[in-house]
């Protein structure tokens, strides 16, 4: 059995028997049809997928499972599970009888002012005592068990924050990977950009030279080729950054990042299936988290209400005690008691203390209903943001390989055209200065792409079901 099942099954066995107080419902909470944006609700979602059958790249793959073994944030993440964990024993330990076992030696001297004759009055007194104690409070009203519930929640809770870490981790490192190819197309862009414009400058130089052409169209041709060398600097810095970011995420030194050749030979999937709304509040793990905080502070109502009822505590002990060490198991004089005490704190006497506790839970529990319907609100935003985002700019990335592909064209025949006489150099020009950006544009698209249908896996809670399974095994990240 799992720590998730076993965890599950207490938080089961916490609410049964008598407790005062409410068991847990779900709050109503929105519940729209499809998302915004969403064609038609579809019965499954590419989120129930593992992200290794998401993401089909080997490099990448191989940077999320190193990630998943060495991440800084995972293993604090973990970390918070394990206190949870032993937070919630401590409040089960609670329902059970506290055992002590004392030794206790203790000397004692008399002194008389007085002095009698043949009697002497100033006497050592020696005592051990060796003996057990019981004490467990009688949990009658359900105040331990729904105490204990609240740890199991709040454990649970600390369970689906660490599948969020791991499932925004996972997401971040893809979107960073595939603006990283994205900045490695607009290198190669740029690169190629300044050999075709040299390529215009030799011509324009050459010309010059012949008397054909000016000093005014050459110095215009040194100005276009300086400004696409310039890009250049300013793309490696950004594809710097970006992999030291990808290696931190990793929970390596910053350092490079191997990655795939060519975006642009990719083929992107077609638009995913997203499912219902409804199936957030099952999938999206900080939802899950919050869900999990209304539940222990229910429990935490219920545990207020126990106070208003008597405690029941019952005790007993019992051992040997002699005068010396020799003598103490062997002659020494047996001691046991039993005895049970009833308090209770009574409410009209102590200022409405009580009272104030439950009306404080119930607020709380009120708070949480209303930042849980908030939660959820923002998640179907996201959602219907994330989908937007890949419908627009799928249709943005195939304009602008139209765009692109004119623009190509344009510069070849203007090219042709000007060394046949027929167009002018500020033909040349122009169409060089038209094809740069739009080929950068069209690069950044391309990217976005991907990065676009990672971030809408994330919103939908995507690798929830698979965020702490090991992922197949796969080449080494480098």
């Amino acid at each position: 059995m799992s720590r998730r099942a076993a965890a599950a099954a207490l938080l089961a066995l916490a609410v049964a028997g008598c407790a005062v107080g409410p068991n847990y419902r779900r709050p109503p909470v929105a519940d729209p049809p499809t998302f915004r944006g969403e064609a038609r609700a579809e019965p499954t979602s590419f989120a129930d997928l593992p992200w290794w059958e998401v993401f089909h790249d080997d490099n990448l793959v191989a940077l999320l499972r190193e990630a998943l073994e060495t991440s800084q944030n995972i293993q604090a993440a973990a970390a918070r599970v394990e206190q949870a964990r032993a937070v919630a024993g401590i409040a089960t330990d609670q329902l059970y009888p506290a055992i002590t076992v004392e030794a206790s030696p203790s000397y004692q001297q008399t002194f008389s002012p007085v002095q009698v004759p043949g009697l002497s009055l100033n006497k050592p007194y020696q005592s051990y005592l060796l003996q057990g104690s019981l004490s467990w409070e009688i949990d009658l009203w359900g105040r331990l068990r729904r105490l204990r519930e609240a740890a199991l929640a709040q454990y649970l809770g600390t369970e689906e924050a660490a599948r969020g870490v791991v499932v925004s981790l996972i997401s971040d490192i893809a979107q960073s990977y595939f603006q990283l190819m994205a900045l490695d197309l607009q290198l190669d862009i740029a690169r190629r950009t300044v050999a075709a414009r040299r390529d215009t400058l030799a011509l324009f130089e050459a010309q010059e030279r012949g008397g054909v052409a000016t000093r005014l169209q050459t110095a215009s041709e040194e100005g276009n080729l300086a400004d696409a060398e310039a890009t250049i600097p300013t793309i490696e810095q950004a594809i710097s950054v970006l992999e030291n970011r990808i290696s931190i995420l990793v929970g390596r030194p910053p350092g490079p990042v191997a990655r795939g050749d060519d975006l642009v030979r990719r083929v992107v999937p077609p638009e995913p299936p997203v499912g219902v709304p409804g199936t957030l509040l099952e999938r999206r793990p900080d939802l899950r988290e919050a869900e999990a905080g209304l539940v222990a502070a229910n429990a935490q109502v219920g545990a207020a209400l126990a106070e208003f009822f008597p405690r029941l505590t019952v005790f007993g002990n019992g051992g040997v005690e002699s005068t010396s060490t020799s003598s103490l198991l062997t002659s020494g004089a047996t001691i046991f008691g039993v005895g049970a005490i009833l308090s209770w704190l009574v409410p009209v006497l102590n200022g409405y203390q009580t009272e104030h506790k439950v009306q404080s839970q119930r607020a709380n529990w009120n708070a949480l209903v209303a930042t849980y319907r908030q939660a959820l609100l923002n998640a179907l935003a996201e959602v219907s943001n994330a989908i937007g985002s890949v419908q627009r700019i799928r249709a943005q990335r195939d304009r602008l390989v139209v765009v692109g592909r004119a623009r190509r064209e344009t510069v070849e025949l203007a090219r042709i055209q000007f060394r046949a006489g027929v167009a002018s150099y500020l033909d040349v020009v122009q169409a060089e200065q038209n094809l740069f950006p739009a080929e950068l544009e069209l690069a950044q698209a391309t990217g976005a792409q991907f990065t676009a249908i990672a971030e809408l896996y994330r919103a939908l809670g995507g690798g929830w079901r698979n965020a702490m399974a090991p992922p197949p095994a796969g080449p080494p990240a480098g």
